[in-house]
């Protein structure tokens, strides 16, 4: 007998049918809540709109339902790049790709451009006599001299660069500056260009050159800025004036929530340079950003030259270099990321017509303290802050380890082997239970009450269980308090809780950093549970176009933060916009390449917020951790400190 599978379509019973349409919506539903998890974060926020001003704008604020729909970051991304990019071009049709224009650059191999022109024949004689002769002249870097030369005639038939002019009109050829402005782009320098067409067996562009160019690119900076930010906070206006259901005025004020942070040049506090970067967060878009200055190479090398043997003519320089210098600012490096807040707030009303009336900060600044101080809309506003919850969350471990080691040094051990220490993997767990239990709660009280189970629940043994704090029912993630609500007797806790403290031992060192830390005044400010990873993926893309361990002028600084913020805004389709605004030629690969890796993007942050994936990761982060930690312990301990030895 041949058996056939039952069909669940056409001719399928109506029982069959139901069943897999069920099936088929749970599907669709796990679907969706796993692509509106890629910025779980971003469906939270919603925008403080109006004031006591008589020029804001003021509306009733719906529900984060009604703002956002269905909407992720990535589809705001996509929304704005169709927007202010493509101009609505479907990037992955035949249709679109045709409306593109062909490029009509390559890589080529002269031996056979020679074999195919000698083939060819002369228009004069007729003969197929012809050659190529190319020459890469010392002064026009990439561009090629090419001339076809007919041995009968004895005369060159054609002779020329092949090489457009930059803007037709200058000596520049267009392929050699924007062979530095992708340099840049990308992140490379002079030398490390030089070395890849080294590698390549071209002729390269030397440093000098490399440098003119790069002077002439950031020339346009300011113009460029204005390109950036314009088009951004006109988006993030319509955005919140749409979602609002109400139409936002020209001159019109509006009041949103911003997640403010700083990044630094070098590491270690005495960088030359910062940055402050202001993100909308009902959009995730930057809407400013200031990059601070307390060095210029110019003025120490030609100025304090030209001090000490010319005085005299010192005095002239520095008048005619002033506009020029690129110090902006004079004080320490930690003193930046306030300074920069204090320039981004003092001028978001004029240049952008918002107001930050809420700052999303980590704390590690006093950002906050000075904005208040000078007050940068009047006395009527105040500036309110949120906490970020990461940022939080990371005080716990960062407690948790300075204890250890200042236990150590009074030789008190509170890590080591054995159940109940207080290992490093132990401080990781302990910081992710502090991080869900803000997370899960959306009150304060609620919040420090979790805190506190997290903490008892794992002081807790047979003899003297702890659970009175830990969420009661049959869904508690407390295995005690699961088993009481379904009548069973709980059981051991060595194989149930899975991380064992030491009561006896730990409890005096660790209940004063739990109650510091579970301070209402703390966790007021984290009670809409949002974080600062938008920075943080800024910051990366910033210091991915200008490497941490290399010196970089203002100007390259930021040029790297402005392309960077335009990517961050449009997505990596957007290159093609900026090779625009400075005069290049885009052509078909520009656009297409530039959409795939923007379509791998989302596709990779689809899959990293995957339950599977995020749970995989934990795991093994865990088992790293713990083996590394085995590995120390048959070592006799550790074998390399700071002055430990």
């Amino acid at each position: 007998m041949v058996r056939t599978k039952p069909s669940t379509t056409r001719g399928a019973p109506k029982s069959t049918k139901k069943r897999t349409d069920q099936v088929k919506s749970q599907w669709k539903a796990k679907k969706s809540a796993q692509s509106a998890s890629v910025l779980t974060d971003v469906t939270e926020f919603v925008p403080v709109l109006g004031s006591s001003a008589s020029a804001t704008f003021s509306a009733s604020i719906p529900s984060t339902e009604n703002i956002l729909g269905t909407k992720t970051r990535s589809e705001f991304k996509k929304e704005s790049y169709e927007r202010f990019v493509s101009g609505g071009v479907d990037t992955k049709s035949s249709a679109a790709t045709e409306t593109l224009v062909k490029t009509q650059r390559g890589v080529v191999d002269f031996a056979e451009v020679d074999s195919m022109v000698a083939s060819l024949c002369c228009p004069q004689c007729k003969n197929k006599c012809l050659s190529l002769c190319t020459d890469s002249r010392p002064t026009s870097g990439l561009a090629v001299f090419a001339q076809v030369n007919c041995s009968s005639c004895e005369e060159p038939v054609y002779e020329q660069y092949l090489a457009t002019k930059f803007k037709s009109k200058t000596k520049v050829f267009d392929m050699n500056r924007q062979a530095v402005y992708s340099s840049l782009a990308c992140g490379l320098g002079a030398t490390t260009f030089r070395n890849f067409c080294e590698n390549m067996d071209l002729a390269g562009l030397h440093h000098k050159t490399f440098h003119t160019h790069a002077s002439q690119l950031f020339t346009q900076l300011e113009g460029f800025r204005k390109h950036v930010f314009s088009e951004t906070v006109a988006y993030v206006r319509e955005v919140h004036a749409r979602y609002c259901g109400t139409t936002l005025g020209v001159d019109d004020t509006l009041n949103i929530i911003v997640s403010y942070d700083g990044t630094w040049l070098t590491r270690g506090h005495s960088s030359h340079i910062g940055v402050g970067c202001a993100v909308d967060l009902l959009t995730g878009l930057c809407v400013d950003a200031h990059v601070m200055c307390t060095y210029c190479q110019v003025c120490e090398s030609t100025g304090q030259k030209l001090f000490q043997e010319k005085p005299e003519e010192y005095a002239a320089w520095l008048v005619d270099h002033l506009d020029k210098c690129e110090v902006n600012y004079k004080g320490s490096s930690g003193m930046m990321e306030v300074e920069a807040a204090r320039v981004i707030w003092r001028r978001s009303v004029n240049t952008n017509k918002l107001r930050y009336t809420t700052l999303l900060s980590d704390g590690d600044s006093k950002t906050f303290t000075e904005l208040n101080d000078i007050k940068p809309y009047g006395e009527d506003i105040h500036i309110d802050k949120e906490e970020c919850v990461n940022h939080v969350s990371k005080r716990l471990g960062t407690a948790l380890r300075n204890m250890v080691t200042d236990c150590r040094k009074r030789g008190v051990t509170l890590g080591g082997r054995g159940r109940g220490q207080l290992t490093g993997n132990a401080i990781r767990k302990l910081q992710i239970y502090y991080n869900r239990a803000i997370r899960s709660n959306k009150d304060v009280c609620s919040m420090k009450k979790a805190i506190m189970a997290s903490l008892y629940h794992c002081f807790s043994t047979d003899e003297n269980p702890q659970h009175e704090l830990c969420p009661a029912g049959e869904s508690s993630w407390c295995f005690f308090q699961e088993a009481l609500a379904k009548h069973q007797v709980p059981g051991p806790h060595k194989h149930l809780i899975h991380t064992p403290l030491n009561e006896e031992k730990l409890a005096a060192h660790l209940l004063p950093i739990y109650e510091r830390l579970s301070e209402e005044h703390l966790l007021s400010r984290c009670v809409s549970g949002k974080t600062q990873n938008a920075n943080e993926c800024l910051h990366s893309l910033i210091w991915s176009r200008c490497a941490k361990d290399h010196f970089a002028s203002r100007s390259r600084v930021e040029f790297a933060v402005l392309t960077a913020i335009r990517e961050f805004n449009f997505g990596p389709a957007a290159a093609a916009d900026s090779a625009q605004f400075f005069g290049f030629q885009t052509g078909h690969h520009m656009k297409r390449l530039g959409a795939a890796r923007m379509h791998q993007r989302v596709r990779n942050s689809l899959k990293a917020v995957r339950d599977k994936q995020s749970k995989r990761r934990d795991k093994v982060r865990a088992a790293k951790s713990k083996r590394l930690e085995e590995l120390v312990q048959l070592e006799g301990g550790p074998a390399y400190a700071a002055g430990m030895f």
